[in-house]
């Protein structure tokens, strides 16, 4: 009798625990689920829009394949560090002309020299014009960073404020949207925007006092009726009061 009455205990023990282990199974492969990291959709939509435009014949206008890249590139960079080895190589297929990289920095960028030679093959003149002045400003050999800024570490440089570097890449922008002024308008006044920013916040400088304020009288030579002008001439002054807040001869980070 105590064998008949204790089997259906052991029964229920062993089904318990079958439920148990089942439950912490179920609990693990929802938990790794959680983990999983999906690739935006406008990874593939761009890959798609760059393959058609490759095997197109003729000329073909290459900005609404490259604003598709420009409008995913934010989404991947904010899950770059998470995507699993195979899912990091897949979108650096997928995003072909563009820089994606998880290693020393997290960058995600249009190629300027594979879009450059795209747009010399069977782009319009718009897109000739476009990666001219856009590979002169955002070149690939210099990390994050735009040319008139000097890289000094992974996340940070001086601002090359000497010479005559941001006088011509800002005239070029202005040429640019004066020649062109419904293509890659958002890109063209971002660039403007940020060379504006620079020259009237920027303070980090590569260069010392006198070869930084021949930069600035340079711009301001060059275009004196800016709205940013007086901004940029009350710099130069306070440069020659010794009360301008920059760091010359600056190594940033």
């Amino acid at each position: 009798m105590l064998t008949s009455i204790n089997q259906p205990r052991v029964l229920i023990r062993a089904l318990l625990a079958a439920a148990m282990a089942i439950s912490c199974v179920a609990i693990v492969i929802d938990a790794n689920a959680a983990d999983v990291v999906e690739i935006p959709p406008g990874v593939a939509d761009y890959a798609s829009a760059m393959g058609e435009l490759k095997t197109s014949r003729g000329k073909s206008p290459i900005e609404p394949v490259f604003e598709a890249g420009m409008q995913v590139s934010p989404q991947i960079q904010a899950i770059l560090p998470d995507l699993s080895e195979a899912q990091y190589q897949q979108v650096q297929r997928q995003m072909l002309g563009f820089i994606v990289v998880r290693e020393a920095f997290i960058v995600v960028r249009p190629s300027v020299d594979y879009f450059g030679t795209l747009a010399r093959k069977q782009g319009t003149k718009a897109d000739r014009a476009f990666f001219d002045i856009y590979s002169r400003t955002e070149p690939d050999g210099n990390g994050p960073f735009p040319a008139y800024i000097q890289q000094q570490s992974e996340e940070s440089g001086c601002t090359r404020f000497d010479g005559k570097l941001m006088v011509d890449l800002y005239r070029g922008w202005m040429t640019f949207r004066t020649t062109y002024p419904d293509a890659y308008a958002s890109e063209a006044q971002g660039e403007i925007d940020s060379l504006e920013t620079e020259l009237l916040t920027g303070i980090c400088t590569c260069d010392d006092a006198g070869k930084t304020t021949a930069g600035l009288q340079a711009f301001v030579k060059a275009f004196p009726d800016l709205p940013i002008t007086p901004k940029i001439k009350t710099r130069i002054a306070r440069i020659h009061s010794g009360k301008s807040g920059f760091r010359f001869n600056c190594h940033a980070g």
